[in-house]
Protein backbone atom coordinates (compact mmCIF):
# COMPACT_ATOMS: atom_id res chain seq x y z
CA UNK A 1 0.00 0.00 0.00
CA UNK A 2 2.71 2.31 1.17
CA UNK A 3 5.29 2.22 -2.24
CA UNK A 4 1.81 1.65 -4.45
CA UNK A 5 0.86 4.86 -3.29
CA UNK A 6 3.97 6.78 -3.42
CA UNK A 7 3.99 5.60 -7.05
CA UNK A 8 1.14 6.99 -8.08
CA UNK A 9 1.91 10.11 -6.59
CA UNK A 10 5.06 9.90 -8.17
CA UNK A 11 3.31 9.65 -11.20
CA UNK A 12 1.02 12.69 -10.79
CA UNK A 13 3.92 14.76 -10.00
CA UNK A 14 5.52 13.55 -13.29
CA UNK A 15 2.55 14.55 -15.11
CA UNK A 16 3.35 18.41 -15.04
CA UNK A 17 5.85 19.07 -17.71
CA UNK A 18 5.63 22.79 -17.60
CA UNK A 19 5.93 25.69 -15.16
CA UNK A 20 7.01 29.36 -16.10
CA UNK A 21 6.16 32.12 -18.24
CA UNK A 22 7.48 32.90 -21.31
CA UNK A 23 10.30 30.85 -22.69
CA UNK A 24 10.55 27.78 -24.73
CA UNK A 25 9.29 24.14 -24.40
CA UNK A 26 10.27 20.32 -25.56
CA UNK A 27 7.89 18.78 -26.72
CA UNK A 28 8.19 14.97 -27.68
CA UNK A 29 5.34 12.52 -27.88
CA UNK A 30 2.48 13.65 -28.35
CA UNK A 31 2.90 13.62 -32.56
CA UNK A 32 -0.32 11.82 -32.93
CA UNK A 33 -2.88 13.17 -29.82
CA UNK A 34 -2.07 14.47 -26.55
CA UNK A 35 -4.51 15.77 -23.99
CA UNK A 36 -2.20 18.84 -21.85
CA UNK A 37 -4.19 21.36 -20.11
CA UNK A 38 -2.63 25.06 -19.74
CA UNK A 39 -3.52 26.29 -16.47
CA UNK A 40 -2.52 29.26 -14.16
CA UNK A 41 -3.92 31.37 -10.85
CA UNK A 42 -7.26 32.74 -10.64
CA UNK A 43 -10.93 32.35 -10.28
CA UNK A 44 -13.31 31.81 -12.53
CA UNK A 45 -16.17 34.08 -13.46
CA UNK A 46 -18.20 32.96 -10.38
CA UNK A 47 -15.33 32.77 -7.92
CA UNK A 48 -14.54 29.43 -7.71
CA UNK A 49 -11.54 27.56 -8.75
CA UNK A 50 -13.68 24.79 -9.63
CA UNK A 51 -15.99 23.38 -11.73
CA UNK A 52 -17.98 21.05 -9.30
CA UNK A 53 -21.07 20.30 -9.79
CA UNK A 54 -21.86 22.45 -12.39
CA UNK A 55 -22.05 21.58 -16.12
CA UNK A 56 -19.34 24.23 -16.86
CA UNK A 57 -17.40 27.54 -15.62
CA UNK A 58 -16.17 30.72 -17.81
CA UNK A 59 -13.36 32.83 -16.89
CA UNK A 60 -13.82 36.45 -15.80
CA UNK A 61 -13.52 38.84 -19.49
CA UNK A 62 -10.11 39.88 -18.05
CA UNK A 63 -8.55 36.58 -17.65
CA UNK A 64 -10.58 35.33 -21.11
CA UNK A 65 -8.98 38.87 -23.21
CA UNK A 66 -5.68 37.44 -21.49
CA UNK A 67 -5.86 34.29 -22.17
CA UNK A 68 -6.76 34.91 -25.85
CA UNK A 69 -3.49 36.64 -26.39
CA UNK A 70 -1.45 33.52 -25.28
CA UNK A 71 1.00 31.78 -28.35
CA UNK A 72 2.75 28.48 -28.30
CA UNK A 73 4.20 28.58 -31.58
CA UNK A 74 6.62 25.82 -33.43
CA UNK A 75 9.59 27.12 -35.47
CA UNK A 76 7.15 27.72 -38.71
CA UNK A 77 5.41 30.19 -36.38
CA UNK A 78 2.24 27.65 -35.99
CA UNK A 79 0.46 28.53 -33.06
CA UNK A 80 -0.77 25.47 -30.99
CA UNK A 81 -2.32 26.79 -28.10
CA UNK A 82 -6.16 26.44 -27.98
CA UNK A 83 -7.69 29.15 -25.59
CA UNK A 84 -10.85 28.32 -23.47
CA UNK A 85 -13.07 30.28 -22.01
CA UNK A 86 -15.32 27.78 -21.23
CA UNK A 87 -14.51 25.21 -19.37
CA UNK A 88 -15.93 21.77 -18.61
CA UNK A 89 -13.28 19.54 -17.31
CA UNK A 90 -11.06 21.43 -14.64
CA UNK A 91 -9.15 18.73 -12.72
CA UNK A 92 -7.24 21.54 -10.81
CA UNK A 93 -9.90 22.22 -8.36
CA UNK A 94 -8.61 23.54 -4.38
CA UNK A 95 -5.18 24.43 -6.00
CA UNK A 96 -6.39 28.12 -6.48
CA UNK A 97 -5.87 27.52 -10.29
CA UNK A 98 -7.96 27.55 -13.53
CA UNK A 99 -7.92 26.13 -16.88
CA UNK A 100 -7.22 28.26 -19.83
CA UNK A 101 -6.97 26.09 -22.66
CA UNK A 102 -5.19 23.11 -24.64
CA UNK A 103 -2.48 21.97 -26.34
CA UNK A 104 -1.58 18.97 -28.62
CA UNK A 105 -5.08 17.84 -28.91
CA UNK A 106 -4.71 16.57 -32.22
CA UNK A 107 -0.92 16.25 -32.18
CA UNK A 108 2.57 17.95 -31.81
CA UNK A 109 5.35 17.41 -33.88
CA UNK A 110 8.78 16.80 -31.21
CA UNK A 111 10.46 20.03 -31.70
CA UNK A 112 10.23 22.63 -29.38
CA UNK A 113 8.40 25.63 -28.94
CA UNK A 114 8.02 28.95 -27.98
CA UNK A 115 5.58 30.37 -25.35
CA UNK A 116 4.08 34.36 -25.17
CA UNK A 117 2.11 34.42 -21.98
CA UNK A 118 2.74 38.14 -21.42
CA UNK A 119 4.58 37.24 -18.38
CA UNK A 120 1.67 35.33 -17.04
CA UNK A 121 2.90 32.55 -15.23
CA UNK A 122 1.39 28.80 -16.48
CA UNK A 123 1.40 25.15 -16.11
CA UNK A 124 1.04 22.29 -18.53
CA UNK A 125 -0.17 19.19 -16.96
CA UNK A 126 -0.43 15.64 -19.11
CA UNK A 127 -3.81 14.46 -18.26
CA UNK A 128 -3.12 11.11 -19.12
CA UNK A 129 -0.20 10.95 -16.46
CA UNK A 130 -2.36 12.43 -14.21
CA UNK A 131 -5.14 10.00 -14.03
CA UNK A 132 -3.20 7.40 -14.48
CA UNK A 133 -1.17 8.62 -11.27
CA UNK A 134 -4.01 8.95 -9.76
CA UNK A 135 -5.53 5.59 -9.89
CA UNK A 136 -2.60 3.96 -9.33
CA UNK A 137 -2.32 5.38 -5.71
CA UNK A 138 -6.44 5.34 -5.63
CA UNK A 139 -6.07 1.54 -5.96
CA UNK A 140 -2.79 0.86 -4.09
CA UNK A 141 -4.66 1.71 -1.01
CA UNK A 142 -7.67 0.07 -1.63
CA UNK A 143 -5.81 -3.21 -2.34
CA UNK A 144 -3.59 -2.44 1.08
CA UNK A 145 -6.50 -2.00 2.72
CA UNK A 146 -8.18 -5.13 1.32
CA UNK A 147 -5.14 -6.99 2.17
CA UNK A 148 -4.13 -5.98 5.56
CA UNK A 149 -8.57 -7.12 6.31
CA UNK A 150 -8.05 -10.03 4.81
CA UNK A 151 -4.97 -11.14 6.78
CA UNK A 152 -6.83 -10.08 10.33
CA UNK A 153 -9.94 -12.34 9.51
CA UNK A 154 -7.66 -14.97 8.84
CA UNK A 155 -5.41 -14.88 11.94
CA UNK A 156 -8.85 -14.54 13.89
CA UNK A 157 -9.52 -18.29 12.22
CA UNK A 158 -6.42 -19.54 12.97
CA UNK A 159 -6.52 -18.49 16.63
CA UNK A 160 -10.20 -20.19 16.65
CA UNK A 161 -9.08 -22.96 15.11
CA UNK A 162 -6.07 -23.77 17.56
CA UNK A 163 -8.52 -23.42 20.34
CA UNK A 164 -10.96 -25.62 18.98
CA UNK A 165 -8.81 -27.87 17.54
CA UNK A 166 -6.51 -30.90 19.43
CA UNK A 167 -3.82 -32.75 17.99
CA UNK A 168 -3.80 -36.27 17.61
CA UNK A 169 -1.15 -37.14 20.61
CA UNK A 170 -3.15 -34.34 22.65
CA UNK A 171 -6.29 -36.22 21.82
CA UNK A 172 -4.58 -39.79 22.86
CA UNK A 173 -3.46 -38.29 26.20
CA UNK A 174 -7.03 -37.59 26.94
CA UNK A 175 -8.89 -41.09 25.84
CA UNK A 176 -5.62 -43.26 28.18
CA UNK A 177 -5.86 -41.18 30.91
CA UNK A 178 -9.50 -41.60 31.36
CA UNK A 179 -10.72 -44.00 33.59
CA UNK A 180 -14.91 -44.68 34.41
CA UNK A 181 -15.63 -43.79 37.91
CA UNK A 182 -15.69 -46.80 40.28
CA UNK A 183 -13.18 -49.00 38.46
CA UNK A 184 -9.89 -49.79 39.99
CA UNK A 185 -7.44 -48.95 37.47
CA UNK A 186 -6.00 -52.28 35.33
CA UNK A 187 -2.45 -52.81 35.63
CA UNK A 188 -0.37 -52.72 32.85
CA UNK A 189 0.65 -56.35 31.59
CA UNK A 190 -2.02 -57.75 34.13
CA UNK A 191 -4.82 -59.51 33.20
CA UNK A 192 -7.46 -61.41 35.76
CA UNK A 193 -7.97 -65.09 35.46
CA UNK A 194 -10.26 -67.56 36.75
CA UNK A 195 -7.89 -69.09 38.52
CA UNK A 196 -6.49 -65.88 40.38
CA UNK A 197 -7.69 -66.95 44.47
CA UNK A 198 -8.69 -62.60 44.08
CA UNK A 199 -11.47 -63.74 42.47
CA UNK A 200 -12.21 -67.00 44.09
CA UNK A 201 -15.38 -67.22 46.16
Amino acid sequence: MFWGTSDGISGMEDAQIYDGSDGEIELSGYSKSGYLIVVMEGEYADGTDFVGEQVSVNLTEEDCELVSNFTMMNSEGVNYFEPACEISDDTTGGDDHIHIGYICKDGCSDETYTWDTNNTAIQIWDVDILLGGLFQALGAGAGGFSSCCCGVIIAIIGLILGFVLKSPKEKMALQQGYQAPGVMPQQPGHQPNSTDSRFQT
